[in-house]
Parts: structure tokens; sequence; C-alpha cells
């Protein structure tokens, strides 16, 4: 069970907070967020993560606006305080309550391409995902814990000399909160005896990851899907917001899982048309019709890899901060810095309209929706 206590970056064992439970090197705690004003000028993700056995905390904010992609990106060497999410480079975080209010902020300075001072405040509950356990020829890929809330800004959000403004009423996000053992976004590593047997070839091809926000409420719509159907994940869960007297509300399991989904053949991005649908908890089929509004490209200097040279975790010197920005009406640079975030108007089949995240990826073949390669 989940509590207010991890919020910070201090996930650990029966050890002083400083040491992790493991060696691992790819150990990791962190944050991810996403904000938008329910319209298509404006989509940002910040992240900020500490990798313990490698002695790095870093962070980044990126900002599609217009038709570029800003992103500034911090590293600092972690230290023995793990409570300290503050001074990385720009940026900090602070925990006001855990799983309702944090603040993250990134000061300006000169030559840098985004700066904000954000406050996050939840609209429902923080939920757990599944347990994540993955492991290739015996070896744990992933093993961790992730967290979803949805939530609403306020403050401001500035890139090159425009400033954002944002209120709560109409800048909504989403955040996981995960911690554990997992290979995304850092160096890469020797392949060894996986790359000789290719072991990758064995994951799945459709992913899709999507905490939709219809205001008073929650559903999170996620699935990891092989060409035959059969699939890792299957998720879908309804969280109501919290109770007049601010307590957490009771969460909801739902099911029956499909998407019925449009795709460009050369980009592999997801176009209109697009749609999802589950079950209701007395056996209705609901459906979700989707609009892409605004695109944040993941791989565009956040780290996650992409033609970027930086990667989390990566040690930078005792402090540094840079930033870089993406042209996105190039569509050479385009398939580059994918996959994406992709923002969506989702208009449910009993009249609610909601927004948020709708992060699909589709790797490899995939016949039904005409991949073959």
């Amino acid at each position: 069970m989940i509590g207010p206590a991890d919020d910070f970056l201090i996930h650990q064992t029966h050890e002083p907070v400083r040491y992790a439970a493991t060696s691992d090197r790819r150990f990791y705690d962190r944050y991810f967020f996403t904000g938008h004003r329910c319209a298509d000028d404006l989509f940002f993700m910040i992240g900020i993560g500490a990798y313990p056995n490698l002695g790095v905390i870093d962070a980044f904010g990126s900002v599609a606006l217009g038709s570029r992609q800003y992103t500034t990106r911090a590293s600092r060497e972690l230290g023995s305080d793990r409570m300290n999410t503050r001074a990385i480079g720009p940026f900090h975080v602070e925990v006001h309550e855990g799983l309702k209010r944090l603040s993250v902020r990134c000061d300006p300075a000169e030559g840098q391409a985004v700066h904000f001072a954000l406050e996050w405040n939840a609209a429902v509950p923080a939920f757990e995902e599944p347990p994540i356990l993955q492991r290739v020829m015996g070896r744990v890929m992933e093993q961790a814990t992730r967290l979803i809330q949805t939530g609403t800004w306020s403050g401001y959000i500035a890139c090159e000399g425009q400033v954002i403004e944002l209120d709560p009423d109409t800048a909504w996000g989403a955040r996981d909160r995960s911690w554990g053992v997992r290979s995304i976004g850092l160096e890469r590593e020797p392949k060894g005896i996986q790359q000789a047997k290719g072991a990758n070839k064995a994951r799945t091809t459709l992913w899709i990851w999507s905490p939709m926000q219809f205001g008073d409420e929650t559903v999170h719509f996620s699935l990891s899907e092989y060409p035959d159907g059969r699939r890792d994940i299957e998720t879908v869960r309804r969280m109501p917001g919290f109770g007049a007297d601010g307590a957490a509300a009771v969460e909801e399991m739902l099911g029956g899982a499909e998407h019925d989904l449009r795709f460009d053949l050369e980009t592999r991005e997801l176009l209109e048309g697009s749609s999802i649908s589950y079950l209701e908890a007395d056996g209705t089929r609901r459906h979700v019709r989707l609009t892409p509004l605004r695109r944040a490209y993941l791989r565009a200097g956040t780290g996650y890899g992409g033609p970027d040279p930086w990667r989390h975790g990566m040690y930078m010197g005792e402090d540094w901060c840079h930033s870089v920005t993406y042209d996105l009406s190039d569509p050479a640079v385009t398939a580059k810095i994918g996959p994406t975030h992709v923002l969506c108007r989702m208009e449910r089949d009993d009249g609610a309209v909601g927004y948020g995240t709708f992060e699909t990826q589709v790797f490899g073949a995939y016949p039904r929706y005409g991949f073959h390669e």
C-alpha cells in the first residue's frame, strides 16, 4: 500500500536510506509530470530522477509550444542527503503534502530555454499500477512500483520570452511516480547473450498508457499487447475525486479493454478517428473517441534516448545545465525524437468530455494496423 512518504525520493531497505536494496546500476526513483491547458496550444513534460548507485540526481523540463519543443535539463552529484531535491541546476521539487500537493520550479538563467514556477494539486487519490516484473533469460530487466495520479497546475511556464500563465480550472495534467530497476533512459550496457539469442524480439508490439481526466474522476487505460492479441498488461480502472471531507475515494476496477486506432503508416503517430473502449462494472461497454490536439516528443533531449547523447543517470560533473530546441515542423527531426505523448480530447459516449495523455507506441510488426515489418 502506498502512502504520503512514497512521494519522497528515498526508497530503500532495512539499511540507511543512502543504500538501495540492490547494487544494480539501473536502480532509480523518479517523478514524471505532464501538463496542458485542455487545448492545443501547450503540452509539457517535467521529470526528476535519483540514481543512488550512480551517485546522480537529474531533471528536465520540456515544452511543446508553437512549432518547437524546448528542453532544459540539469544534473548534479546526488550526495548523501536523499531528501535534498533542490538545486539540481535550476530545478527544485518540494513535497508539501505527500500524494496531494507538490511544487516544481526551474529558475531562469541566461541562455536557458525553459523556466517555470508551478504548483501541482491532486485531483484524485494516487493509485498503484499492477507490480512490474520482467525477466529476460533469467535476468531482471524491470522491477518497479508505479503510481498514477491526475491533478491541476497553477503558476507559470516560459519558453524564450513567451510566458504562459496556468490556472487550475483549465491547466490539467497527470503524473507517475515510479521506483525500482529499469533500463529505459539509461546509458546502454553490453547485451551479451541476450543480443546473441535475439531475446529482445520477445517484446510486445503495442503499448498504450493513458490517464484520462474527466473533471471529477479519472479513468486509467493501459495495455501491452502482442500482434496475436496476447497481453502482458491490461488495466482499466476508475478513480473518483476526493470526498467533501478530503478523504480518499474507493478505486473501481473495470475491464474489457479494446482499441480501434488509426496511425500514420510512415510515422506511426496516432491520428484522428481513433477510439478505445472498456466495460463498466455493470457490463456496459463504454466507448471513448480520441481527438489528438498536440504532441510532445519523449526523446527531445529529455534523457529517454534519441539523437541527443545525454541519458538519465549519466555523470555530467558536480553541476551541469544545458538546453536544446527542436523544430517540430521538420519530419526528419520528429522521426528521431519520437515516440510521442499525444494530448487528446476524450469524448465518452455518455457525454463526458475529458483530456489527457494518450501514450501509444507500435514496435515492429503489427499487421492489424498495417505494420508488417
